[in-house]
């Protein structure tokens, strides 16, 4: 038995089957005659960096562990898990030819591996590579073998250097990605080969697509010195097959093939043209390769449209609002390495999903079949380079390498719109005289190296701020103050965006017109814990969608991340609760990031007096196209919590819209509202459908209405409202915690089990001679501790997770004075939009409890003695069998405006 068969023996047959099953790693240069490596290797981490003077490469005895290719050592996934060791590893495997690949060149390549790697095929050093996000090939024919298995050595040395393109697989950050991450395969060609290829669409003035392709073929041809030929043909007839000849010595061919009415490729219809092209011999009797690809029409440039005067981009010569999200490219399993192609593909799925159009691969070279599926199901790509950390010449030059490589690998994908160089000046510092050489003249001799490497797509300098030279005009933001956002942004909107603005450039730049982007932003920044964004990026894409020169922005982000969680889904890509719908029917994560967007144009945090007429700014950001000659109909409608926790539906108004300009924002009316009478929370509900009543859009907005007047004793006829604080209790004994860290006005708590009592005191001229039953209404959930935290490993003084599939419930008995009245289950401990006033008053964001109502009859006994007593004793008792804790809101956190409060009916 070989050492591989004894290897592969130890794997479970679900993780052999995945290998089996394996695809080819570069859909856009695929060959026929391939094979894969992936699977168990020989594993041995070096601590000492002995191996090279021991020979490691030719070590008789199997190296100590097993891992799993292409898997980080990091990695679950690999089977080894240490997210400590930095230093020297080595692989070793071994591998058989087929027959039919004799007389052809073999080439053993790899995908990528961080950080450099040597290579020794059948004991003989073939190759050095440095570079951890580069893919590399070896011609290992010379030393290949058919009549008995070959053997490759792998040693990589990975230290987490800071001079190399790390992006954020480093401390501050995530967790680190060592070794071989990307595919290792085997690939047969002949004595010539299709070393590369690059194909670019040409374009009108007005930048559309004429369906003519630009074909720039690479050749590796040195051992065959004669005419060739090569042959394009499509793989579902979509063009005439068609060939060119190549003279003797040349090494390059560049050609044009012209489609006759064609399918441009974009979001919405990602149409991509499957062929083949080969390399054959000037008779057509011998073909020395073969390779598979495919590409899509589709142009991007920057630049006016119509009569607007900002710029937009421009996708196919149409204008595009980009509605991004910052993709980190990590999962829980396999680090920076998908699980399989089904988990790439799901991605992309699930940001399509959220409504967005466009995803910011955020500082790291991604695997090629993530880029594939983006291709085939029609999601833009923002590619980032990945930086380095402590600036030098080796750093320069090692980001120069990776930029090229790079750029040059995913050339021909038509979903990457966009190079980023560099994010937030990261590596680079701020300007001063000390580093003007690297920030600025480097900085610009990058940028001019990305516009020759790739004229096709869009050039942007430095994601974030201090532009020097760049197509995007991009600004970041993340925090809390939702309404400073407002004010600020609408500020610079209106006055600091377009030609000679030095908004936002540093070194005496001016902007040339370029698009005005978002290219991150959150209300839930990275180092603010586990907590919940969902009301406040409601409002910021509200804020955002308000700036008429606005021509796209980027969500921080898709999936939360070990530590970080402010992802539209959880790290293991589960969904989350936003509980928009509680608020406005029909409302989802989509209307967040959708094409058409309806805009509140009011502050987020509002309070009103009673009976205030308020104004509201109703517009409609429009780039689908489909309302411009159509009529739709805009709905909206006042509903409001009352100061009892009842939900009362306001009457619908309505108008109908016939028709509205495409690309810009319109406003459509200004809504002339009047709150209610009572104290009260109240949300205007707003929404659009088009011709066919097919939803277009929502959106809403709330106040708060008169709280400051609501009374702690009320009478009115037929019963008296009694209302009390939750903080305002007289014991609170609990296992686990009987009280918060720090006391906060209008809500309470206690974890475990335990009880929680007030004693209300009956007003003095109150008779309870009368009085038929006692109501308690309260808004209760369960208080979880570290349970629903998904990264307990980090803790966060604001940590309150948002709410999702993880649940923890808790159950309350609930007496009224010393009788039970009710038993109250509570499903969870949430936060999300329905924690509205949790979001207002800053405390445990987005946390809010349920409505729940206890009731007690009374009798001529229980009547004397409240009459005599004048208390009423409420206790709160959570049994030990399901000890989830209890939270008690007030009128300034949680979703209800109300007090507890107790209700003596007559």
């Amino acid at each position: 038995m070989t050492r591989t068969v004894y290897l592969m023996a130890g794997m479970t047959l679900a993780a052999q089957l995945t290998l089996a099953a394996a695809q080819h790693p570069r859909p856009d240069l695929e060959r026929a005659q391939w094979q894969s490596l992936n699977g168990a290797w020989e594993f041995q981490f070096d601590p000492d960096d002995v191996g090279l003077r021991e020979e490691w490469h030719a070590l008789p005895r199997p190296y100590a562990r097993t891992i799993r290719v292409p898997y980080a050592w990091e990695s679950r996934l690999s089977g080894i898990g240490d997210t400590q060791y930095k230093g020297v590893a080595w692989y070793r495997r071994e591998f058989s030819l087929p027959d039919r690949w004799r007389g052809q060149r073999v080439w053993l390549c790899f995908g990528a591996v961080d950080h450099h790697a040597t290579v020794w095929v059948n004991g003989v050093r073939v190759c050095e590579h440095e570079g951890g996000y580069s893919e590399f090939r070896l011609d290992i024919t010379p030393h290949a073998r058919f009549d008995r298995p070959n053997t490759v050595v792998v040693r990589v040395e990975d230290r987490t250097d800071r001079e190399t393109p790390l992006g954020k697989q480093v401390p501050d950050w995530y967790t680190s990605v060592s070794g071989i991450w990307q595919t290792v395969w085997l690939e047969a060609t002949g004595a010539a080969r299709i070393e590369s290829f690059q194909i670019a669409p040409l374009a009108d003035e007005a930048g559309v697509p004429t369906g003519v392709m630009e074909f720039r073929v690479a050749l590796d041809r040195e051992a065959v010195r004669e005419p060739l030929q090569l042959e394009l043909r499509s793989r579902n007839r979509a063009f005439p097959a068609v060939r060119f000849g190549i003279l003797e010595t040349d090494a390059e061919k560049t050609f044009r093939l012209t489609l006759e009415n064609p399918r441009l490729w974009s979001p919405s219809n990602p149409h991509l043209y499957p062929f083949e092209l080969r390399l054959l011999s000037a008779d057509s009797k011998r073909a020395y390769d073969a390779v598979q690809g495919y590409f899509g029409v589709r142009t991007v440039r920057w630049g006016k449209h119509g009569d607007a005067e900002h710029s937009f981009v421009l996708l196919n010569g149409k204008p595009l609002y980009l509605r991004g999200v910052l993709d980190q490219s990590y999962n829980p399993d396999g680090l920076y390495t998908a699980p399989d192609d089904e988990f790439l593909k799901r991605d992309i799925e699930l940001a399509k999903r959220a409504g967005f159009n466009m995803m910011r691969i955020h500082i790291k070279a991604d695997e090629p079949r993530k880029l594939y599926w983006a291709d085939k199901l029609g999601m833009l790509i923002q590619a980032d380079i990945p930086c380095f950390f402590a600036p030098s010449a080796r750093a320069r030059a090692l980001f120069e390498k990776t930029l090229r490589d790079q750029i040059r690998r995913d050339f021909n994908h038509p979903s990457i719109i966009a190079w980023t160089i560099f994010n937030e000046e990261w590596g680079l510092g701020r300007l001063s005289d000390a580093n003007r050489a690297h920030r600025v003249d480097w900085v610009l001799q990058m940028v001019a190296l990305a516009r020759e490497l790739d004229p096709t797509r869009l050039i942007h300098d430095n994601s974030g701020w201090a532009h020097l030279e760049t197509d995007l005009n991009s600004f970041h933001w993340y925090g809390r103050n939702l309404d400073l956002f407002r004010h600020q942004y609408q500020t610079v909107n209106r006055l600091e965006i377009g030609v000679g603005k030095t908004w936002n450039y540093i070194d005496g730049r001016r902007s040339r017109g370029e698009p005005f982007i978002n290219n991150e932003f959150g209300y839930l920044a990275a180092f603010d814990g586990d907590g919940d964004w969902s009301w406040g990026g409601l409002m910021a894409v509200n804020t955002l969608r308000s700036l008429d020169k606005l021509v796209g922005y980027t969500y921080t982000e898709l999936t939360d991340i070990e530590w970080e969680h402010n992802g539209v889904y959880n790290y293991d890509r589960s969904p989350k609760e936003y509980g928009f719908d509680f608020w406005a029917e029909r409302m989802s994560i989509r209307d967040l990031f959708a094409e058409d967007f309806l805009v509140l144009d009011v502050p987020a945090i509002k309070r009103a007096a009673p009976a205030e007429t308020v104004q509201v700014p109703i517009l409609i950001s429009h780039f689908s196209g489909r309302l411009r000659e159509k009529p739709f109909t805009l709905f909206y409608r006042l509903d409001y919590i009352d100061a009892l926790g009842n939900r009362r539906r306001g009457k619908v108004q309505r108008q109908v819209v016939v028709g509205v300009p495409d690309y810009r924002l319109t406003p459509l009316t200004v809504a002339q509202v009047q709150l209610p009478n009572e104290p009260c929370l109240a949300t205007l509900v707003v929404w659009a459908e088009d011709w066919n009543r097919v939803r277009i859009h929502t959106n809403y907005t709330q106040w708060l209405v008169g709280m400051e007047q609501l009374p702690a004793f009320e009478a009115q006829r037929g019963r008296v409202i009694l209302r009390f604080k939750p903080e305002a209790y007289t014991t609170s004994a609990f296992n686990l915690q009987s009280k918060p860290d720090r006391p906060m006005a209008g809500k309470h708590w206690a974890r475990g089990h335990g009880s929680l009592e007030y004693a209300i005191a009956i007003p003095e001229g109150v008779s309870l001679s009368e009085v038929k039953r006692i109501r308690l209404r309260m808004e209760v959930s369960a208080k979880a501790g570290r349970e629903k935290v998904d990264w307990a490993q980090r803790v966060h003084p604001d940590d309150y997770p948002q709410t999702d599939g993880k649940k923890y419930p808790s159950r309350v008995i609930v007496e009224l004075a010393g009788e039970r009245a009710a038993v109250w289950e509570l499903p969870d401990d949430p936060a999300d939009a329905r924690g509205v006033l949790s979001h207002w008053a800053g405390v445990e964001r987005g946390s809010y409890g349920y409505l729940m109502e206890a009731e007690l009859p009374l009798n001529p006994i229980l009547r004397a003695r409240l009459q005599h007593e004048r208390t009423l004793t409420i206790r709160l008792i959570v049994p030990p069998d399901l000890p989830g804790g209890i939270a008690v809101y007030g009128m300034q956190m949680g979703c209800y405006p109300m007090e507890p409060t107790v209700i003596l009916e007559y």
